[in-house]
């Protein structure tokens, strides 16, 4: 599960990010931002042709958008294929390739109306029956998104525009998975009768998505080119050129001089370089994604509460924000990201520092200092992405009498060591909490696959079933409340930051995913970019 979800943590490594996620139909719209623009009226009309120059990180190793996770593949699969409903760059759910949806009154059938006189790229019709298919194919081949889904019992195509979910429980945070991740609607007269891991069709994908794939050279680029035929609104751009630079800093430099219009990430160090220069717009978003310390509660120091409320006390969310984070992004205060604004438990919040308060509360936990002022040592296990935050931590604790050495391993060691033997006591993890609400149960629930540090308890596991079944944030609010009242006296994590990123913008670049279409686009989808060249 955590290298199903890599393509979520990368946000806890660097300014940019590939993916952006969401919440059910009714999500808040609160999302964090400011843009500087130059101050010019924008009032031209889009300009047809161009090509978009952007980067990825590596090849991609296959175009089938539901089998697995593939990072490098998913700026293309966004805007090759359609899902049935999107993620925009507001962090909303917003229609696609279903016009309409709705609940029925238990909660226990979704159903989903289509778009009419949809083509493949191959000139052949879409239909309900592709829809039936490809998340029949997800559940029973176990694809990326098959967990989030087990809660469907039955799909159905009353008519080829209809289809309908039956569901063996109601779950409001289905809509925001089906609308996340591993859940483009392939072809079925392409698939169907094969295995989908070997398809050709994973090396020369067939969408219904506003552009049609062109061609893919190893090692150089991959490029797509508009779909005239395409049944929404007709992209601007003739075509888009994806290079391939595994260097982070040499697509940066390429976006500096010119020959990238667009790049995934910016180094860290660069997050405030373009708050002020005309040429760009600067858009600072917030994510539903939480930074924070996971102790192992099995055994070891941190298995007692009292020392985990002494981290809480201790740390320096301040020093982290601005000294490791760069000011990007936001302090945490709350036990849920704030874009769940309407969910915040405002009565309970995040301890402010007090060192005193930390040794007292060290103290009580049996622990004596020695003649250093140290209570004990322990040594955090990391990957790598969280050193400079670590270095402010060690001198946090070293503060409140904890001495603590850190150890940064690469991937393969973390996991044999932390994520799978669960042989460490304390570490930092973070990524994506959503697409809805409920997918904080995959951090806190007993059985949460995001679950390392063991936390158990029964009445949270209770409770994060009750607000799946609800349907509206009136009735779930109590709910999540609740939750993160047993969170401020359990303490399993103790979180520090939520997770953004400033996104620079070439002002000549208009119809952008992350500014001018953030309503419209998901976050590397295309079709409204034209360039003002």
């Amino acid at each position: 599960m955590k290298k199903g979800l890599s393509l979520f943590l990368v946000l806890v490594l660097c300014l940019g990010f590939m993916v952006g996620c969401t919440n059910e139909g009714k999500k808040v719209d609160k999302v964090e931002e400011t843009s500087k623009v130059n101050n010019k009226e924008d009032s031209k009309e889009p300009k047809m042709g161009g090509t978009f120059a952007t980067s990825i990180s590596r090849d991609p190793q296959t175009y089938n958008p539901c089998a697995q996770a593939d990072d490098a593949a998913y700026k293309v699969i966004q805007n090759v294929f359609n899902k049935l409903v999107k993620i925009n760059g507001d962090d909303k759910i917003v229609p696609d390739i279903a016009k309409e949806w709705k609940y029925s009154d238990d909660g226990k059938t979704l159903t989903f109306y289509l778009q009419e006189n949809v083509k493949w790229h191959d000139g052949k019709d879409f239909s309900s029956e592709d829809v039936k298919w490809t998340f029949d194919t997800i559940l029973e081949e176990k694809g990326f998104a098959s967990a989030s889904l087990s809660d469907i019992e039955e799909i159905t195509c009353p008519d080829e525009n209809t289809v309908v979910f039956k569901l063996k429980a109601p779950n409001a945070g289905l809509l925001g998975h089906i609308a996340w991740f591993g859940t483009y609607i392939m072809p079925k007269h392409i698939y169907e009768g094969t295995d989908w891991l070997e398809n050709p069709a994973n090396q020369n994908p067939i969408g219904t998505g506003p552009f049609k794939f062109v061609e893919h050279k190893k090692g150089e680029s991959v490029v797509i080119e508009r779909n005239d035929d395409y049944w929404g609104d007709k992209p601007y751009l003739d075509k888009v050129v994806y290079s391939v630079m595994p260097d982070g800093n040499t697509a940066f430099q390429a976006f500096l001089n010119g020959e990238l219009d667009d790049t995934g990430s910016i180094p860290a160090s660069e997050s405030n370089r373009f708050d002020n220069d005309p040429d760009y717009v600067v858009r600072e978003k917030l994510w539903p994604n939480k930074l924070y310390i996971n102790f192992n509660l099995r055994e070891g120091n941190f298995a007692n509460k009292k020392v985990r409320e002494a981290v809480a006390y201790g740390i320096d969310k301040d020093e982290i924000f601005t000294k490791a984070l760069k000011g990007v992004g936001e302090k945490s205060e709350y036990f849920i990201s704030p874009i769940y604004d309407w969910a915040i438990n405002k009565d309970v919040k995040l301890p402010e520092r007090d060192v005193e308060k930390a040794k007292k509360l060290l103290e009580e936990a049996g622990y004596t200092a020695d003649e250093n002022g140290v209570y004990f040592s322990t040594t955090m296990d990391l990957f790598p992405g969280f050193d400079d935050v670590a270095e402010v931590i060690k001198a946090n604790f070293k503060d409140i009498g904890i001495d603590m050495d850190i150890n940064v391993m690469d991937d393969p060691a973390y996991d044999e060591k932390v994520w799978f033997g669960h042989n460490y006591e304390i570490t930092m993890i973070g990524g994506y909490q959503g697409p809805d609400i409920s997918a904080i149960g995959s951090r806190i629930g007993s059985d949460g696959p995001m679950n390392i540090g063991g936390y158990n308890n029964p009445k949270i596991d209770e409770l994060l079933k009750e607000g799946l079944a609800l349907t509206t944030e009136e009735e779930r609010a109590p709910i999540y409340k609740e939750i993160q009242q047993i969170l401020s006296e359990d303490l399993p994590m103790v979180y520090y930051a939520e997770k953004g990123a400033k996104i620079p913008v070439k002002a000549y670049v208009k119809g952008h995913p992350a500014t001018d279409a953030k309503e419209k686009a998901s976050e590397s989808e295309y079709t409204y970019i034209w360039l003002d060249k």
